[in-house]
């Protein structure tokens, strides 16, 4: 990581508008570039079946096992009440009173039902309706992520810095992400600085469960415990021969959450990874070949990217591709979220 801020240097706050050493403006226009052209699509939302820019990535790259640990039964078969023996019946007196018992019995049953459904009562409102609240991670329940997949062959990670103090939780932070958000008209284009290199955006996705975006089973159970609830994603490519950058915004439901995804990423490369969205060519083949990808923890948000030339060529002496990476990160959703909330 950069010294002077999570993702390099020239990039002084939130904003994303710091201009340091060696680094333009993250995403904007740049020279020569005509915002008319737009030739990306956007998906439905929700995504309830994988389309043809948004499906399963094709079974090659390094593989993961495909494993998943069984959930534990809790409790058990409890064990019946230990009953006395039977006593023999004493003769009713002749002067016992009658009614009484019967009486008692439904009043104290009524004091009962009364102090249940205020114990009752008391759950709903301390849980605050009828579901886990917005912050939760616990109870997240997501998908079977896929089996198989591909890995970039680096990749890095940082956590959440100070800048995000304002988002570090989804209770701060409680309105879910939409695709217009994460990617605008200004995210339609992104160049490293001099303009050397410059991809389009050409598909974006949003999916509510967020094993749609990932494979493996340590990082779907990861994601789970984090409580992702959101993914949105989006491929760039330049032209042929050119350069491709995949993004994925996670919405998890604190920076500790974030910080462990993005960590987990390290140790699971070759055995589970996120899922680069599919297009068609120049970026059908995205994945395999020389990649370099990055997850930052921004808040309750993890952003993945993930460069590779078109071509397959290319190494970590590639400053291209190291370029793109930071760049693609500078998501404007995360950013102005991040902007406000310091306000």
């Amino acid at each position: 990581m950069t010294p002077g801020h999570p993702f390099a240097a020239g990039y002084d706050g939130p904003s994303g508008s710091g201009g340091g050493p060696g680094y333009g403006p993250g995403f904007g226009d740049e020279p020569d570039y005509d915002d008319g052209e737009g030739d990306y699509h956007d998906e439905a939302v929700p995504y309830p079946d994988d389309g043809p820019s948004g499906g399963k990535g094709k079974k090659a790259g390094k593989t993961g096992k495909k494993a998943g640990k069984k959930a534990k039964r809790r409790g058990g078969a409890g064990r019946p009440p230990v009953r006395s023996a039977a006593q023999p019946q004493a003769g009713k007196p002749k002067d016992a009173p009658r009614g009484k018992g019967p009486k008692l019995y439904f009043g104290a049953a009524a004091v009962l039902g009364l102090v249940v459904l205020l114990g009752l009562g008391a759950v709903f409102v301390l849980r605050g309706g009828d579901g886990p609240a917005a912050g939760d991670a616990a109870g997240t329940r997501i998908g079977t992520p896929a089996g198989t997949g591909l890995s970039p062959a680096s990749y890095s990670s940082s956590s959440s810095a100070s800048a995000y103090s304002g988002i570090a939780s989804r209770k701060a932070d409680p309105d879910p992400l939409t695709i217009e958000e994460v990617f605008p008209a200004s995210a339609a284009k992104v160049a490293v600085p001099g303009g050397e290199v410059q991809v389009k955006l050409r598909t974006k996705r949003l999916d509510g469960d967020c094993a749609d975006a990932v494979w493996g089973a340590t990082v779907g159970e990861v994601l789970g415990e984090g409580g992702c609830t959101q993914v949105a994603r989006g491929i760039y490519s330049g032209p042929r021969n050119g350069y491709g950058l995949a993004v994925a915004v996670f919405n998890l439901s604190g920076a500790a959450e974030a910080d462990r995804f993005v960590a987990t990423l390290e140790k699971t490369i070759g055995a589970g990874f996120v899922r680069p969205l599919e297009a068609p060519a120049p970026l059908d083949d995205f994945g395999r070949g020389f990649g370099m990808a990055r997850g930052l923890a921004m808040g309750h948000f993890a952003v993945v990217t993930w460069a590779q030339r078109l071509d397959g060529k290319g190494g970590a002496e590639d400053e291209a591709l190291l370029s793109l990476l930071i760049e693609g990160g500078k998501n404007p959703a995360v950013l102005g979220r991040a902007a406000r909330a310091s306000d």
